[in-house]
């Protein structure tokens, strides 16, 4: 029995498919704005990254350092890859990281309205400055914010970039952050009760 070339075009089409699905990541549902929803554990190509969050966790102390009172961290931890083939500042790293905290804190206790996480190195809890080609780090996200805003679950959005020439001065760098990959974590609950600073001495 004769196989019709249309039924062999659409099998071959499909496996070809299948394949390319396996090598980019796998299946991921997308939103209308094109964003891709991704479970925890899954990496995911973000230009110039690769990422993996894993899962999310509110602590009032971090590597030994005690939040102020009445705040708290949520800290996402998970991997960080450079996809490229030049070095990049930890500014673009930042860049890259926006969650849907209504209200955080940057490291010298100003209110922000951009969710923009500490990127702390999971290993030694230093800051990540800026990541070389073909490094990856164990990373820890860290998000201050209200005791009382803590959340049940934490979304974090991740953003491509694209590179080109500035407008301002010609050099290439990365532009034009735009919203690739949404992420959803359940947020571990805050311990009963907070720690007294002099017991982390």
């Amino acid at each position: 029995m004769r196989r019709h070339p249309r039924v062999v075009a659409g099998f071959l089409a499909v496996v070809v498919l299948a394949v390319v699905v396996g090598l980019l990541g796998g299946w991921a549902r997308t939103t209308p704005d094109g964003v891709r929803v991704v479970e925890p554990g899954v990496e995911v190509g973000v230009t110039p990254f690769r990422f993996r969050l894993d899962s999310a966790e509110a602590v009032y102390e971090l590597d030994g350092s005690l939040a102020d009172d009445g705040l708290a961290y949520v800290v996402v931890e998970g991997r960080l890859a450079l996809d490229d083939d030049e070095s990049v500042g930890g500014s673009i790293v930042g860049e890259a990281i926006r969650s849907d905290l209504a209200q955080t804190y940057d490291v010298f206790g100003n209110q922000q309205d951009g969710a923009e996480p500490q990127v702390l190195v999971a290993s030694d809890g230093s800051t990540l400055l800026g990541l070389g080609p073909g490094l990856t780090y164990g990373v820890q996200l860290v998000f201050t914010l209200d005791e009382s805003a803590v959340p049940d679950d934490i979304t974090v959005s991740l953003l491509e970039h694209v590179r080109r020439e500035s407008a301002l001065d010609g050099e290439l760098g990365w532009f034009d952050p735009a919203t690739s990959v949404r992420v959803t974590m359940d947020v571990a609950p805050l311990p009963a009760e907070r720690p007294v600073e002099e017991d982390l001495l």
